[in-house]
């Protein structure tokens, strides 16, 4: 979480306000017993190893020293757990991973401390509750009642720290949850650990502070155990998904998408590295959201061997001064931490993955095992996705012309005109066109003249198609193009454009159905069909069958040579070019 200069300031005036003034009550006001030094030093080491231990349930981070500093309250008083804690807290701020100014953590940290301790305090003494109070009720009831009103305005001060920030703080929240739940845990070993200590002493640590550390360290040990077993078990489901997606950038999203499930980030990156020079982000997960026109990183020239980006192994920036070492790669000014892997097959690298979070040493030497793992999984998914679509794409290409074929035309109609439903385009235009008389070519020259015809035309017909249109062979001497964003009129002077070229073409063939294979020249004509979404139809099948429909009843039935169309009015029929010769 950023936080700007003036929030900085802000928290710095409020503690130079709050932290002298509930200091100076909570010595001159309230009562503070006799401190045994020994006692309260062993407390302070027992404190600082429970902060340092957290152990994490269901992705919340859950440390269980609140039971001392409920101690200390009940044998020494306010200032003494008011000192305790801000000493404990001061020493934890170099302790603790984060991206913000510790300067300001210090701030928000002691004030919120403060005001904690001097309110649930306050509460305590006035309900008539004392610290050396030794009636087992009493003492029950009021060590609760200060335990309850510690945790409710804890989480209060809180959510009004993170409404302050513009972010959303609930009260019933798995985080404000676990709060709850340690309170009424732990109370009871402070209870304990009270009336034992005016038994025992020092000693009384023995009965208490050393068993929970004790279980401490088992459930930490347990749950690590468990947290590995999740993220490998976490992992083979991942690479079980990754080898159901059969397309390219469905396997990328797919791994970009469930990354973040195991390991934090807050933009992911996956980078072609084309013909071991270049570096290019194929696709990346930047605010929220999966994109291929990233705009968080930047690569500024060709990877050179001494660029800092290592080729076989999974390197860690912790801070900004590291990440300068990548020095093709420029982040922005956000990014704290940053993860480089390379992506191996057949231990060559081809490609990267890029992780990069805006926390300080967010990514920590137990993610690069699990990474290592994922990337494993990702290349192999990446190769399979690659030979499918290479399949794919040669069964959807025509042999002879090399354009697509029905099964690609089929496919795209139908996501084109989902996409004018959807509202992406607001018209789409078909052209269907069929060469007049072929079948006499194929008689007369031969049916490898009638392939050079088909390649030449094909060649040709590319000349009209711009970069989102998509041209394709329907079967025969018949070709079809799909023109989203095109009005009807704009698609029938295109047609009338196309038939012009057509008819003024000579096309060269080489007869092979006689012995003179000299090379002569023919002219060919087209008949062309044009039906439009939503003028003509709104579904695939729909408009393919009103652009046939134009073909044959307004083109070819009307004379060829012509382009159809379905209304009633000029068909844009233009007089007959020349003949075939065989005509």
């Amino acid at each position: 979480m950023a936080v700007s200069k003036k929030q900085q300031v802000l928290m710095g005036l409020l503690w130079v306000v709050i932290f002298p003034l509930v200091s100076y009550i909570s010595y001159s006001s309230f009562l503070i017993n006799k401190i045994n030094w020994t006692n309260l030093i062993l407390l302070f080491a027992l404190l600082l190893i429970m902060m340092l231990l957290p152990i994490k349930f269901r992705n919340v981070s859950v440390s269980f020293e609140r039971w001392i500093t409920f101690t200390i309250f009940f044998q020494y008083g306010l200032f003494v757990e008011f000192v305790f804690i801000q000493a404990a807290m001061f020493f934890l701020l170099f302790a603790e991973k984060s991206s913000l100014p510790i300067n300001h953590k210090f701030f928000v940290n002691s004030i919120i401390f403060s005001i904690t301790s001097f309110v649930s305090a306050y509460i305590f003494y006035a309900s008539g509750g004392t610290i050396d109070a030794l009636k087992f009720k009493e003492t029950i009831m009021y060590a609760l009642l200060y335990a309850v009103i510690y945790t409710i305005v804890n989480n209060l001060l809180l959510k009004i720290y993170f409404a302050l920030n513009k972010r959303t703080y609930s009260l019933y929240s798995k985080e404000a949850t676990w709060d709850y739940m340690l309170t009424l845990i732990m109370i009871p070993f402070s209870i304990s650990h009270y009336f034992l200590d005016n038994h025992f002493g020092n000693q009384s640590l023995l009965l208490i502070g050393i068993p929970i550390l004790i279980v401490l360290l088992t459930i930490r040990m347990y749950t690590n155990s468990n947290s590995l077993y999740d993220q490998l078990s976490s992992a083979a489901e991942i690479g079980h998904e990754l080898a159901d997606q059969l397309l390219f950038d469905e396997v990328i999203q797919t791994f970009l998408e469930k990354l973040k499930d195991v390991v934090p980030y807050h933009q992911a990156y996956i980078v072609d590295f084309r013909s071991e020079r270049s570096l290019f982000p194929l696709m990346g997960y930047e605010h929220g959201k999966i994109t291929k026109h990233v705009k968080e990183i930047v690569f500024l020239e060709e990877k050179t061997e001494d660029d800092g980006l290592n080729m076989e192994h999974i390197r860690i920036y912790t801070n900004k001064k590291e990440m300068q070492g990548l020095q093709t790669i420029q982040f922005s000014d956000e990014v704290e931490t940053v993860l480089t892997a390379p992506i191996i097959r057949n231990k060559i690298t081809e490609g990267f993955l890029i992780i990069t979070s805006k926390n300080r040493n967010a990514c920590s030497t137990s993610f690069i095992d699990m990474i290592e793992i994922l990337t494993g999984y990702f290349a192999v998914s990446l190769e399979k996705a690659r030979y499918f679509e290479n399949k794919l794409r040669k069964s959807e290409r025509c042999g002879l012309t090399k354009l697509h074929n029905y099964r690609y035309l089929d496919r795209k109609l139908d996501e084109n005109v989902v996409s004018f439903h959807l509202q992406k385009m607001e018209e789409l235009s078909l052209i269907i066109l069929d060469i007049d008389y072929f079948k006499k070519i194929n008689d007369q020259y031969g049916h490898e003249s009638g392939n050079q015809i088909l390649l030449k035309l094909a060649n040709l017909l590319r000349t009209y198609q711009s970069e989102q249109d998509i041209i394709a062979r329907y079967g025969g001497e018949e070709f079809v193009f799909i023109l989203p964003n095109c009005s009807k009129r704009e698609a029938l002077k295109i047609a009338e454009k196309m038939r012009k070229e057509v008819a003024q073409t000579a096309f060269e063939i080489r007869p092979d159905l006689s012995s003179n294979t000299e090379v002569i020249k023919i002219n060919i004509t087209i008949s062309l069909g044009v039906a439009s979404i939503p003028n003509d139809a709104l579904s695939a099948r729909e408009i393919m069958r009103k652009a046939d429909r134009a073909l044959y009843i307004y083109a070819k039935q009307a004379g060829r040579n012509k382009v159809g169309v379905l209304e009633n009015q000029r068909n844009y029929e233009r007089t007959k070019t020349q003949t075939l010769p065989i005509v």
